[in-house]
């Protein structure tokens, strides 16, 4: 930082930062039944949709909880039918993924022990900012859990430090 003293410049200047970041909206969900009764030839039963699904909004305790804001939009068709939901629906899509990685690092320079010596310190986060990525919803229709999220899809913060000594 031009005339900073040279303790000061060795503390404070030289930081580097690096991040990246990551957003994703929603996957397109796959609605099926939990004890259909389908063609035995054909794949799991796939639920009727009677009207336009809805995402729940508002706090995360209220949407985490019930994601489907109208479950009477799905209906459980007569055994051993199909039914007439699509393999996957863009009309409600699983929660936006965020996340992030961050790295600060510095180059010290060991001169005055060998010409060209320096330390390398290097600070790491995955998933800096510890933000929850929630996972997909239940999406069997006639499941007791049908529209709640159970889980997230990502792991908590990892902080690594490294220290290396180029010579």
């Amino acid at each position: 930082l031009g005339n900073m003293p040279a303790l000061l410049d060795a503390i404070v200047g030289g930081w580097k930062t690096a991040g990246v970041f990551r957003i994703s909206g929603g996957r397109p969900l796959t609605f099926s039944t939990y004890d259909g009764t389908s063609l035995p030839t054909y794949g799991a039963q796939r639920p009727n949709i009677v009207a336009r699904p809805k995402r729940s909004n508002g706090k995360d305790s209220d949407w985490i909880n019930a994601y489907i804001a109208n479950p009477d939009a799905f209906q459980l068709p007569p055994v051993y039918t199909l039914g007439n939901a699509p393999r996957a629906t863009g009309a409600i899509r699983s929660p936006t993924a965020f996340n992030t990685s961050m790295s600060l690092d510095k180059d010290f320079s060991l001169s005055p022990v060998k010409e060209g010596m320096r330390l390398e310190l290097r600070l790491e986060a995955e998933h800096a900012l510890n933000h929850p990525v929630f996972g997909t919803p239940d999406t069997a229709v006639d499941d007791p859990n049908f529209g709640i999220i159970s889980y997230t899809s990502n792991g908590p913060r990892q902080v690594q430090l490294g220290v290396k000594i180029v010579f």
